[in-house]
């Protein structure tokens, strides 16, 4: 390798933003450009004749050496990304093109800093889903809401269709949410609203979805019954465990109380095509529950 070439390069490479990397057979840095330091936060003296394996992050080690083989191989590389471990303990994420020099016997390599890159994808990959969440989320109960209740109900009937299953819809009203709520404020309310979606979310099965609709109104699919009479023991057996799930007192700032829901049942396909024709046979036998009493389920 003619190391005087590419000293008296030297002088144009440091205007770089990237680092120029000589590698030989062995892994060990051959030459390295003055740009090395800021990609790498070591001086160019610091690695040189040192293995790169030295300073890429472990996780990476398997990846590149099969990376370099190919490089070795006579195979030119571009936008191989991988991490190296900085002075200061920081992360460097590097992307590469890189090439072999038959002449030289050596890999030849331009190495770039994406860290900066890296982090702000990351910052909008959570952005985005933090506004998805936002979207598809009762703010206050962290509950499905319903635009992705809907689009949960056709997932399910298209996997329903395929399977020969069934689904079940359950609609529910709490008997005490009005007067609480009136009586003791908003605050309580939400508190109660809050306290209720757990104990739902945890009286179902981990494939069904609880969701609310709004105010004291929340809606369950109950994902893969049965399509014979069997699936409404499923939806009345589910039906049951919320029912005794509310039987214990909740704990809100005045003291506690026992608030049951009245529930009504409609299955698909018997009882309609859409979601919310499954909702309005589920909410008019909701009805039938109130004023029955409450506190149960009519199918």
């Amino acid at each position: 390798m003619n190391k005087t070439a590419f000293a008296a390069l030297a002088e144009y490479m440091d205007l770089l933003l990237d680092a120029i990397c000589v590698v030989d057979q062995r892994h060990r840095f051959s030459y390295l450009s003055p740009g090395t330091q800021r990609v790498f936060g070591y001086t160019p003296d610091e690695m040189m004749n040192r293995s790169m394996f030295d300073f890429i992050h472990p996780d990476d080690h398997q990846a590149t050496m099969a990376i370099a083989q190919k490089i070795n191989s006579g195979d030119q590389v571009v936008h191989f990304e991988n991490r190296y471990i900085r002075k200061d303990g920081s992360v460097a994420h590097i992307l590469w093109s890189a090439r072999w020099s038959e002449r030289d016997q050596r890999r030849v390599g331009v190495a770039r800093d994406i860290s900066e890159q890296k982090r702000l994808e990351r910052d909008r990959e959570s952005l985005i889903a933090r506004l998805e969440h936002m979207a598809l989320t009762d703010p206050l109960t962290q509950l499905p809401n319903r635009a992705l209740f809907y689009d949960r109900v056709s997932t399910a009937q298209k996997r329903a269709t395929r399977d020969g299953t069934g689904l079940g819809l359950l609609y529910l009203d709490l008997d005490k949410f009005k007067f609480i709520n009136d009586e003791y404020g908003h605050a309580t309310g939400d508190q109660l609203l809050k306290e209720v979606a757990q104990r739902m979310a945890s009286a179902v099965r981990a494939t069904d979805t609880v969701a609310r609709l709004g105010g004291d109104e929340f809606v369950v699919l109950i994902d893969a019954v049965p399509s014979t009479d069997e699936g409404i023991t499923t939806v009345r057996a589910v039906a049951e465990k919320i029912r005794l799930a509310m039987q214990a007192p909740l704990r809100l700032p005045h003291g506690e109380e026992v608030v049951t829901c009245s529930m009504g049942m409609a299955l698909w396909p018997q009882h309609g095509d859409t979601a919310d024709t499954l909702i309005s046979q589920a909410d008019e036998a909701m009805y039938r529950a109130k004023r029955n009493g409450g506190n149960q389920l009519s199918e």
